[in-house]
């Protein structure tokens, strides 16, 4: 297959979003990009700054009667302008890597039976002044993470870093817009209940925290009451597609009882000490480095595409 839709939702992002877009029009892949920016409604600068893109993006504005609003319903418009076979989505204040979109291409193009294929992810601290950036991807991907991605292991998929045939939508259908968090995780799994997928070892795509991010400010409450419906949604489905994996029934039954559990203040006080444990790891200077240092690991990969 040859031709790639990238779909970028925004919302008040003047800052970020040309680098976004800049990110994609710069990829070495061979065939069509065509870039799809998803306005949201936006009130800064943010749609002055993609017309300096000219015809090289299509920007969808959120028409003026339109009240759904959020990542999952600008990525809804977005798939409704989509024309390439193959599908990705970016977030505007991240940014692909180099040779990202030709490798996962030629992952898929290789295995005819994967609906979808991810990679790994990088970290870059916007609130830091030391450049520096972290490995967000676990070290180890296994079979169950790819199979059952979300419910199998934290810090596995992100919406920025999976990479679908067209197919896959026309038949799983868009973003389920009554959630107002987690509805990509709930994509994912939906994908995964009917799809195979396929982890390429590499670096593709750097997520940026940021003071004004979804990361840094959405409210964990709200988030966490929307995460178990989520996987209670998905439960259903497990019975309902008469699906046999007593590995994928038995995380999710254990993540919707810790969404249960962390309702409850004491655990709730429990999880947050440990919480803030991990980020203090996180923020261990130890864990960070240069980009090159990580992009070493990915000359396997970009000397196939030279």
């Amino acid at each position: 297959m040859n031709g790639i839709s990238v779909i970028i939702p925004t919302y008040n992002n003047e800052k970020y979003i040309a680098q976004a877009v800049n990110s994609v029009l710069e990829q070495d892949y061979a065939g069509k990009i065509e870039v799809i920016v998803s306005d949201d409604g936006s009130k800064d600068n943010t749609l002055e700054v993609l017309k300096q893109f000219g015809c090289k993006i299509i920007i969808i504005e959120k028409p003026h009667d339109c009240i759904s609003q959020g990542p999952g319903p600008a990525r809804n418009r977005g798939l409704s302008y989509a024309s390439q076979p193959y599908i990705c989505f970016l977030d505007s204040d991240d940014c692909y890597l180099p040779y990202h979109l030709s490798n996962l291409s030629k992952v898929l193009d290789s295995n005819e039976n994967c609906g979808f294929g991810f990679c790994r992810m990088l970290i870059f601290n916007e609130n830091s002044n030391l450049g520096l950036y972290r490995a967000w991807t676990r070290l180890k991907i296994t079979k169950n993470d790819i199979k059952n991605p979300v419910i199998s292991n934290n810090n596995v998929v992100n919406t920025g870093i999976l990479f679908f045939k067209k197919c896959v939508f026309e038949k799983v259908g868009v973003f389920n817009e009554l959630y107002k968090y987690g509805e990509d995780g709930d994509m994912w799994m939906r994908i995964s209940e009917l799809y195979s997928g396929i982890f390429a070892d590499y670096y593709g795509m750097i997520h940026r925290k940021h003071e004004n991010s979804f990361s840094s400010n959405h409210n964990r409450g709200v988030f966490k009451c929307y995460f178990s419906e989520v996987f209670k949604d998905a439960r259903q489905r497990y019975y309902d597609l008469g699906m046999d994996d007593k590995y994928r029934i038995m995380k999710l039954n254990l993540l919707i009882w810790k969404y249960k559990i962390l309702y409850l203040k004491p655990f709730h006080v429990l999880y947050g000490i440990y919480k803030r444990i991990q980020k203090r790891k996180q923020l261990n200077l130890r864990n960070w480095h240069s980009l090159a240092y990580f992009l070493k690991e990915n000359e396997f990969y970009s000397s196939e595409n030279s």
